[in-house]
């Protein structure tokens, strides 16, 4: 199954660490997941997104050994649509911004988890 991840609570602190701490708190599921998750825009201004494979049908069971699992919203995509199959290919090249809600958002900061 591949998950989009959106962070959906506002992201009012520094960008340093933000995809890394939650993905040390995904440790006991690292054989289950791999993706990636990236910051977009600037201190105090920020969304997180990102893309992932997981074993399985659901990502709950994958996500939810982390405590703060419920601040991210996680969809199903389908990998037969193209509008789904962008959205990861742009979530794992960090090279193109985002725009959420209007408002474009520059790529400011990576992770990838495997």
């Amino acid at each position: 199954m591949v998950s989009c991840c959106k962070f959906f609570r506002p992201v009012t602190t520094g960008l340093i660490g933000l995809t890394g701490g939650f993905f040390a708190r995904l440790e006991a599921s690292r054989k289950y997941i791999f993706g990636a998750a990236s910051v977009y825009g600037v201190t105090n201004d920020s969304v997180i997104r990102g893309a992932f494979v997981i074993r399985g049908q659901e990502a709950l069971p994958a996500f939810d050994v982390a405590p703060d699992y419920e601040s991210y919203e996680f969809t199903k995509l389908d990998p037969t649509k193209a509008e789904d199959k962008e959205f990861v290919d742009d979530m794992w090249a960090w090279d193109k911004p985002i725009e959420v809600n209007g408002k474009t958002y520059e790529h400011a900061d990576g992770k990838v988890f495997k």
